[in-house]
C-alpha cells in the first residue's frame, strides 16, 4: 500500500490522470459498443482527428511558455482557403499548398510579434486575430465552398502505408506519430524545451539568465501557424471542400486536449506524453458520445467536467496538505 506521500507524488505526475482517464473511459467505452474493440474501427476513427491533434503539439510548447493560441482553426481555414483559391485561380496545387503554408507562417509571425515584441496579452491578441483569419476566408469565398481538387491531392488519410494486425494504418496516422516523436524530443530533450520550461515558469529569471524570450516566442507561434495550415490543407483533402468555417470552436478541443495532457494554463508544466494520451482520451470519449446518440450540448458538458477532474486530482494531495496546516 502506498502512503499519502507517495500517492500524492504519483497523482502530480503530468501522464498519471489521463492515463488513468483513458483507461476508465476505454472500458466503458468498450461495453457500451463492441466497435471499441477493433484496432481498424479506432484507427479510422482517429483520422477524423488527426488534424486537431497536430495543432494540440504546437499548442503544448505555446502553453508550456505560459500564453495560449486561440487563432488556430482560423489559421487552419485562411490557409486552406487562400490555397484553394490560388488553385482555382489557375495555380498548381503544389504551389498553392506551399502558398497556403506560407500563410499559415505569416498568421503565426503576426501573433507572434504581437505577442512577443509589443507584448501583448496572447489572449487577446489571439483573440483578435481570430476573427481577422477566419473573416479573411469568409471575404474570399462567402459562405460558399471550394471543391474539385486533383485526385492526388484528395483523401491524403485514405492512403495506407503498412497494416498493423490486419488494420490500415493511414499515411496521416504516421504523419501525426512523427510529429509527435520530434516534438517530445525538441520539448523535454533539448536546451530549447528547458528555456520553454523556463520562460513558462518565470520568465523575468529566464530572460537574466540570459534567455532570448522573444525570439522563442516568436518562433513557437510561427510553427504553430505551419502546423495549422498543414492540418487545415489535410482538412481540405479529408473533406474533399474548403470553408470558411473550417474547425469553427475547434480552439475548445485543442485546449483541452492539452489541459487534459497535464499542462499548466498559467505556464511551465507540459507534456508531449500527457497530450498524446489525452488525445487518445478525447477521440475515444466523443466517438462513445456520438455512438450513445449524446447531443452536441452535452458532450461539451462531459468534456468539461472531465477537464475539470484533470485539474483537480493533481491537486488533492496540496489542498488536504494545506487543509492540515490550517
Amino acid at each position: 500500500m502506498m502512503n499519502r506521500k507517495e500517492l500524492t507524488a504519483m497523482l502530480r505526475r503530468t501522464e498519471v490522470v489521463p492515463f488513468m482517464l483513458l483507461v476508465a473511459v476505454f472500458l466503458i467505452s468498450m461495453a457500451f459498443s463492441s466497435n471499441f474493440r477493433d484496432l481498424a474501427y479506432l484507427l479510422r476513427t482517429s483520422n477524423r482527428y488527426i488534424e486537431l491533434s497536430l495543432t494540440a503539439l504546437a499548442m503544448t510548447f505555446i502553453i508550456t511558455a505560459g500564453m495560449i493560441d486561440l487563432s488556430v482553426p482560423a489559421v487552419m481555414s485562411c490557409s486552406a482557403t487562400i490555397a484553394a483559391i490560388l488553385f482555382h485561380a489557375g495555380l498548381p496545387m503544389g504551389w498553392g499548398i506551399v502558398c497556403g503554408l506560407l500563410v499559415g507562417a505569416a498568421c503565426g509571425a503576426v501573433n507572434g510579434l504581437l505577442v512577443a515584441y509589443a507584448r501583448l496579452p496572447a489572449m487577446i491578441v489571439t483573440i483578435g486575430t481570430m476573427n481577422a483569419f477566419r473573416g479573411i476566408s469568409q471575404i474570399f469565398i462567402g459562405d460558399k465552398s471550394l471543391g474539385r481538387f486533383p485526385d492526388w491531392f484528395n483523401r491524403v488519410d485514405s492512403l495506407t502505408v503498412f497494416r498493423l494486425f490486419g488494420a490500415q494504418v493511414s499515411v496521416t496516422v504516421v504523419f501525426f506519430l512523427l510529429c509527435g516523436i520530434a516534438a517530445y524530443l525538441v520539448l523535454h530533450r533539448t536546451s530549447v524545451g528547458r528555456k520553454i520550461f523556463a520562460i513558462g515558469a518565470n520568465e523575468q529569471a529566464a530572460i537574466h539568465s540570459g534567455v532570448n524570450t522573444r525570439r522563442i516566442k516568436l518562433n513557437l507561434f510561427i510553427v504553430s501557424g505551419i502546423l495549422s495550415a498543414i492540418a487545415g490543407l489535410l482538412t481540405m483533402s479529408r473533406l474533399l471542400l474548403v470553408q470558411y468555417s473550417m474547425a469553427l470552436n475547434a480552439e475548445i478541443d485543442i485546449v483541452i486536449m492539452v489541459l487534459l495532457g497535464g499542462a499548466d494554463i498559467n505556464g511551465g508544466r507540459g507534456s508531449i506524453i500527457g497530450t498524446f494520451i489525452a488525445i487518445f482520451l478525447v477521440i475515444i470519449l466523443k466517438t462513445s458520445l456520438i455512438v450513445a446518440n449524446i447531443t452536441a450540448d452535452t458532450q461539451m458538458f462531459v468534456m468539461g467536467i472531465i477537464l475539470l477532474v484533470s485539474i483537480i486530482i493533481p491537486n488533492i494531495g496540496s489542498m488536504l496538505q494545506e487543509m492540515k496546516d490550517k
